[in-house]
This record gives C-alpha cells, structure tokens and sequence, in this order.
C-alpha cells in the first residue's frame, strides 16, 4: 500500500512541477517587453512642472515628452537647447516618458 501513495505522489509531482515552471516562464516573457530597443528623440528641450522633471518637443511630430535620466547630464541642457535624447520609452501614468542614457546637444532652439 505504502508504494501505491509513493507512485502517486510521483506521478502528482511529475505533472505539477513542469506546469509551475511554464507558468513562471510566461511572466518572464511578459517583462522582456519592458527591454524596448532605443529610442531617439529630436527636439526642444527644457525644464518640467519643478526641478528634477524636463520635456522634450519632438521636431517632426511637435509631440511633449517628459524625461527623466541623469540630473547632471539633462540640467544643463534644459534651457532651450535643440538635443537629441537616447533611451527607453515606458508609460508612467498613461504618459510616455523617455529614460534617457544619451544626450547629444544640437543647437538652440529657434
């Protein structure tokens, strides 16, 4: 009797435990979505709402952006300056917002 229960834990353990493991494999998959290939954006770019917010106006669609990165790196270019911004897109509050790693200064906005 005793090998009965032994066969049938194995047997549970066998179907349960490849289940378990497609099933986290699944919300792995779903957070690669957040490893979006670059963006760039060209624009006007400023301050935000207060200090460590800034926005992007978008040259070709004349879309807002908001921005967040590297406060010593976005601070000094802030200022009216025409840049173009490297990063990732995400959605914070159904707004997009750039994680910028890059930033190449143009000229100044006109």
């Amino acid at each position: 009797m005793n090998r009965k229960y032994v066969f049938v834990i194995a047997v549970v353990i066998a179907v349960i435990l490849p289940m378990s493991l497609v099933g986290q494999e699944k919300k792995g998959g779903g957070e690669k979505k957040m490893d979006a290939a670059p963006v760039s954006i060209t624009g006007c770019f400023n301050k935000g709402a207060d200090a460590d917010h800034y926005v992007i106006k978008d040259d070709k669609t004349g879309k807002e952006t908001a921005v967040t990165g590297d406060n010593a790196m976005l601070a000094r270019h802030a200022n009216n300056h025409q840049v173009t911004l490297t990063g990732a897109m995400s959605k914070e509050k159904d707004k997009d917002v750039l994680k910028a790693t890059e930033l190449k200064m143009l000229a100044l906005c006109k």
